[in-house]
């Protein structure tokens, strides 16, 4: 048994030193692969830098949009025809739209690998946009936004965003509203579509049964049609970020509260020591400092929570809790107090300890399929942390020191700068 442990830690000690191989198929597009023949499946996860920040303001929801009808059809195929090919050669594709992106997955068994992938290329490069399939996907999305309008939590989450980002385009629903998507036509979607998906913007990650010279033709077969004749300008930072409170009046027997206050970008020198700092705070689920001192000792929540939102050029960090109307201001003050007492005393070493342990602990979580560690991949590209950041991750989590961390929780940490959107019937 003890030779078994040993042998355990030894396997998940590599595991968090990931080999890949960096690839350029013929037309210049780079990725990252790892071959893994475990399992007889290939996935492949995709980004485009853009998202709905490309959207022209009076057509909010475009990129959302476009994106939900790349599975209704191509020029070839009806939308029907294509979900049941897809189907008989046991692919998955799944494109949505972000804030500051386009991503995507894609899955194929390994013995349909050439029809998969010639699927894969039809819908990016030649989706039908069909005008009986935009009329029912339209009205999906205006369904699913009134649905939104009568849902607390969602109220809050939109109300937050258009209040918190201010005039910043992360302020806009990404579904859009029921005005802007009755004014996208056909066109828009075509000229969308070549806008976003520009190979310039493109990173990729791919793992799976599938020989290196193979991949990297596929990989051209889907991408190198798409050009670069479109430069999209680098997401601006969050300059005026709201502060205080905002009360949006709605009958409820509890209020649903999000609160936000500016955090780092991904690749920021100091990003590992606010991730540390926020575990502690409200990112460790029972063991966090609002869960124990607002839910556990006080009873003012069922639940509360923080999470750090980091983006390529800038970050925030977003937590949120429901609680009767009469507590609202009780828990919003003790949030405050809470946000001041990380500041004025810091982390302590056991705290640290626990939280350094738990991110060395959970990396290996990626390493589960094929599509998490194509994900895993895709996403170390995109906020360009390195090459050496599957080496380096371990090292730079050990070599974080308390008094860092507790230098980088007093300069970022201020309550004043904390904004709480409250939704509901607060006392």
């Amino acid at each position: 048994m003890k030779i078994f442990f040993i042998i355990l830690i030894f396997f998940f000690k590599n595991l968090t030193a990931l080999e890949f191989d960096q690839l350029k198929t013929k037309s210049g597009i780079s990725f990252w692969f790892v071959k893994d023949s475990s399992i007889p499946i290939v996935s492949v996860s995709f980004s485009f830098r853009g998202g709905s920040y490309l959207e022209n303001e009076k057509k909010q929801g475009l990129s959302n949009l476009m994106t939900s009808l790349l599975d209704e059809g191509t020029r070839n195929l009806s939308a029907s025809e294509f979900k049941e090919v897809m189907k008989l050669n046991g692919m998955k594709l799944n494109i949505s739209s972000q804030k500051d992106k386009i991503e995507g997955s894609f899955q194929v068994i390994t013995s349909q690998v050439s029809e998969g992938f010639k699927l894969f290329y039809e819908a990016l490069n030649h989706p039908r946009f069909d005008d009986s399939e935009i009329e029912k996907v339209r009205k999906q999305i205006i369904s699913s936004i009134k649905i939104d309008q009568s849902n607390i939590p969602t109220i809050a989450s939109n109300l937050f965003n258009k209040n918190f980002f201010g005039d910043h385009s992360f302020s806009r629903n990404i579904k859009g509203t029921i005005e802007s998507i009755k004014k996208i036509n056909r066109n828009d979607l075509i000229d969308f579509r070549k806008k976003a998906f520009q190979k310039s913007n493109l990173v990729i990650g791919v793992s799976g049964n599938i020989d290196k010279n193979e991949i990297k033709k596929l990989i051209d077969l889907v991408f190198s049609e798409m050009n670069d004749s479109f430069k999209i300008s680098k997401l601006e930072k969050f300059l005026s970020l709201s502060q205080g409170d905002k009360i949006f009046k709605i009958t409820t027997p509890q209020t649903s509260v999000l609160f936000g206050h500016p955090g780092f970008e991904r690749n920021n020198d100091n990003f590992f020591a606010l991730r540390v700092a926020n575990y502690i705070l409200g990112g460790g689920g029972f063991q966090s400092r609002l869960y124990n001192n607002i839910r556990e000792k006080k009873g003012l929540v069922y639940s509360i929570y923080s999470y750090l939102l980091p983006y390529e050029s800038d970050g925030v960090l977003i937590g949120g809790f429901q609680t009767r109307n009469e507590s609202v201001y009780k828990t919003v003050n003790t949030v405050k107090n809470e946000w001041d007492r990380m500041r004025k005393i810091g982390i302590s070493k056991e705290e640290f300890q626990n939280a350094k342990d738990y991110f060395n602990g959970s990396f290996t979580r990626n390493f589960t399929s094929t599509l998490s560690i194509a994900r895993l991949l895709q996403v170390v590209q995109y906020y360009k942390l390195g090459e050496d950041y599957f080496n380096r991750r371990e090292e730079i989590i050990n070599n974080l020191e308390l008094d860092k961390v507790n230098k980088v929780i007093f300069e970022t940490f201020d309550s004043s700068k904390l904004f709480f959107m409250i939704v509901g019937e607060p006392e």
